[in-house]
Order: C-alpha cells, then structure tokens, then sequence
C-alpha cells in the first residue's frame, strides 16, 4: 500500500520535472539566452519589453552597436556610455520566476 503512494509521487514528480525542463524559458538576454540564476543584468526599459543585457563588456558592447557606438575597450566607459543611451538603465541581479533585485 505504501509502495503504491510512493510510486504515485515519483510519478507526479516525474511529470512536474518534464514539464519544467520543457517550458519555454521565462526571460531572455540579448543573445537569446535564458537569464541565468544570481546573475546581474543591466536592464533598459524598453516601452514593449525591458531589454537584459548580460553585465559584461562584451555583452554591453554589443548592445551599444545599435548606437553606433561599439569598441569601448573598458566596462567602465561602455557602461558610462549606455547610460548616456539609455539614462534610465538599471543593474539587476536575477533571482529567478520573474523576479529581479535591483542593485544600489
């Protein structure tokens, strides 16, 4: 009776991870890449959609390209440089299911 239970279980939980593991991911980055669990973001609030950019100089770099703007050879100016872009900018950290910690 009790093997029946846990069998039960295992089973739900099985469906639970299935489902999980083939949903659609929640929010992506620039890249088109899933946000990745206690990773920090700059976030650019586009009318639409808000815009994730993964932090680092690579990543803001690129983002920048839309500017006209690329080739920034430190993070410090290419971070200074997107908020010239985009002044209402915000560094996130994300914590996972839709849920962001802003940074101070």
């Amino acid at each position: 009776m009790v093997l029946g239970g846990m069998t039960a279980s295992y089973n739900r939980l099985c469906r639970h991870q299935d489902d999980a593991s083939t949903a659609a991911p929640e929010v992506l980055d620039t890249n088109g890449e899933p946000l990745l669990i206690n990773s920090r973001y700059w976030v650019v609030d586009d009318k639409e959609q808000p815009i994730y950019i993964y932090n680092d100089l690579i990543d803001v770099d690129n983002y920048l390209e839309n500017f006209k703007d690329g080739g920034h050879d430190s993070y410090q100016s290419a971070v200074l440089a997107l908020y010239g872009y985009c002044p209402e900018v915000r560094l996130v950290t994300y914590l996972g299911h839709n849920k962001f910690e802003e940074e101070k």
